[in-house]
């Protein structure tokens, strides 16, 4: 069982104000982590923007990206930092190297987020290549045979795959994905953004070409700053969105060489204050351990279900498998709709979610480490009281 620090009330100042159960959506950051950016800040303004002092400050960065790398387990060189994990998606949705009629594969676009969908449209459509979408059961897991033989009849150049989506909490066979698609001579797109932080995350062991993320989400980061990974053999097949001097060497006559790491994708500045607050935001949840925090998640959400459970207005539609769900927890509402659920609590100062699966609206509740029993329970009488 996770043991929470003693001073947790103070490190997350939104529990003296408010019963935070959307953590799926944004996270509130730490203390320590609005710490880290208003020092950042602080001395920049006393200090800055000298050359000298630039580079020091960009050193927040290099060390975000380093914890970064280790929570992923991969190369810090195949990190670069972005605005948000739609940005990192981008990235590969517009740079990667698609011709008329290509093929790509998708999960689909019922279950899976807006931002992990549309842009794959899009540039999918300004190209002229193809999209398959996958069929997938109740609960979001796509076919992995259908994937295998549609991966052969295509030649599909690209998979793209949610580590954890967003609406039912169920985690992908994204390593078995990976392997499929590697099998066949695919590139393999991994949408992290509701896994790290949650799960264990092990970029190399899921064997994944690129992977988008947030710090928002359940790093308890600042909001505005996402990362991207690319292993360096994919690097080929990105054109970069855009171009500058931090992606290539170059000389004052305007001769320039690109980059071979995935800073080759990054062209310039970064808001390095966020990292300092990112990086401490990575301390806090390495320090409890992504093992522990899932264990303690369950434990919060396996409580809201067994409530819930006992009241006929609430069924929960996620998966039951430990090994396959997290604490993302989906209800569908029977007698209310869920809009009208998140607005009443909203009053009472607990925040949930209304999210869909397809076109059904559904109320969702995700728990994160810094929750407790005694929110639990707020939550659930409040729940009760929203029938009426």
């Amino acid at each position: 069982m996770l043991q929470l620090p003693d001073n947790l009330n103070e490190e997350f100042p939104i529990k003296s104000t408010t019963v935070y159960f959307n953590n799926a959506s944004y996270t509130p950051m730490s203390k320590s982590a609005t710490n880290a950016i208003s020092q950042a800040v602080t001395s920049y303004s006393k200090f800055g923007p000298s050359d000298e002092f630039y580079l020091k400050l960009k050193e927040g960065g290099n060390l975000a990206r380093e914890k970064l790398s280790k929570l992923l387990n991969v190369p810090k060189e195949g990190i670069v930092f972005t605005e948000s994990a739609t940005q990192s998606i981008n990235m590969v949705a517009n740079g990667f190297k698609l011709s008329p009629g290509d093929y790509m594969i998708s999960r689909g676009g019922a279950t899976e987020h807006p931002s992990n969908f549309l842009p794959w449209k899009y540039y999918a459509d300004t190209k002229k290549a193809r999209i398959l979408d996958l069929k997938t059961d109740s609960y979001g897991v796509p076919d992995l045979a259908m994937l295998d033989s549609a991966l052969g009849e295509t030649k599909a150049k690209l998979v793209v795959m949610s580590h954890v989506i967003y609406n039912l909490g169920t985690i992908m066979p994204v390593a078995e994905a990976s392997k499929i698609s590697h099998e066949h001579g695919a590139r393999f797109f991994l949408d992290a953004s509701q896994s790290v932080g949650s799960i264990p995350t092990d970029l190399e062991a899921i064997d994944c070409d690129f992977c988008a993320g947030t710090a928002a989400k359940w790093l308890c980061g600042p909001l505005g700053l996402g990362f991207f990974y690319c292993k360096k053999e994919a690097l080929d097949s990105l054109e970069p969105l855009n171009f500058g001097p931090n992606a290539c060497t170059y000389t004052p006559d305007g001769e320039f060489s690109v980059l071979e790491t995935a800073a080759k994708l990054q062209e310039g500045f970064r808001n390095w204050a966020y990292c300092y607050g990112f990086s401490a935001a990575i301390d806090l949840v390495t320090s409890l351990g992504v093992p522990s925090v899932r264990e303690k998640n369950l434990r919060l959400a396996d409580a809201i279900i067994e409530e819930l459970s006992l009241d006929k207005s609430y069924r929960m539609i996620g998966s039951s498998r430990k090994g396959q769900r997290t604490s993302i927890t989906p209800f569908e509402t029977l007698d209310i709709k869920p809009i009208d659920i998140v607005q009443k609590l909203s009053k009472e100062r607990i925040t949930v979610a209304e999210r869909e699966v397809g076109s059904k609206k559904i109320l969702r509740i995700s728990p994160h480490f810094y929750n407790d029993e005694e929110e639990v329970s707020r939550l659930v009488r409040a729940l009760r009281a929203a029938r009426s």
